[in-house]
């Protein structure tokens, strides 16, 4: 029994001063790990602040980008709005040109000037329609766009129809005809929906 006290003495002597040897490193160590601990909460802390400010950023963009995109919206309203104004002026011009020579349709004397009259209006109006397709912006068009598309298109459609009739029946001295064009003409709706 002497002998394990005396073994159990010396083993802990024997570890006792082996165990302050290696408590010099296992400190450093400690101190190492302490310090690349505060500096790695540091950098997330910095990383989580530059997340922060890439989210303000990205915010910025998207808004940036709605904002744009409400830009060319607009913009492509405007230009389908100037073009359906532009058409009708045309319109509104050309059916001023046939007023003037109105009468002149009606007495039906075949005179040159007038069917040279007659025809230039319904180019005119062609004309006006074609300016029109090649001025709006087909791509993406709102259901009001569309809407005013279909409009303009019915009512070219039938302007076209009812100066043809006139022009035609003009040049054929058909009275028949000239007031079938008058009649269609004066009954076409000019509103744009």
């Amino acid at each position: 029994m002497k002998k394990k006290i005396v073994a159990i003495i010396s083993a802990s002597c024997l570890l006792a001063g082996c165990g302050s040897q290696n408590l010099g490193p296992l400190e450093e160590k400690t101190t190492k790990l302490r310090d690349d601990n505060h500096k790695l909460k540091s950098n997330i802390q910095d990383l989580k602040q530059n997340i922060s400010k890439e989210k303000t950023n990205l915010n910025s963009l998207q808004k940036d980008k709605d904002n744009l995109s409400k830009a060319k919206s607009n913009k492509k309203k405007v230009t389908n709005l100037k073009a359906a104004s532009t058409y009708y002026q045309n319109i509104a011009k050309a059916l001023d040109q046939y007023n003037q020579i109105e009468s002149d349709v009606t007495q039906n004397k075949g005179n040159k000037e007038i069917q040279n009259k007659l025809t230039d209006i319904t180019n005119k109006i062609d004309t006006a329609k074609t300016t029109y397709s090649n001025d709006i912006d087909k791509e993406k068009m709102s259901a009001d766009d569309k809407a005013k598309n279909k409009n303009i298109s019915k009512l070219n459609k039938e302007l076209n129809s009812a100066m043809t009739d006139i022009r035609d029946g003009y040049n054929a001295k058909d009275k028949k005809k000239i007031e079938k064009g008058q009649k269609s003409l004066s009954s076409i709706s000019m509103t744009n929906g």
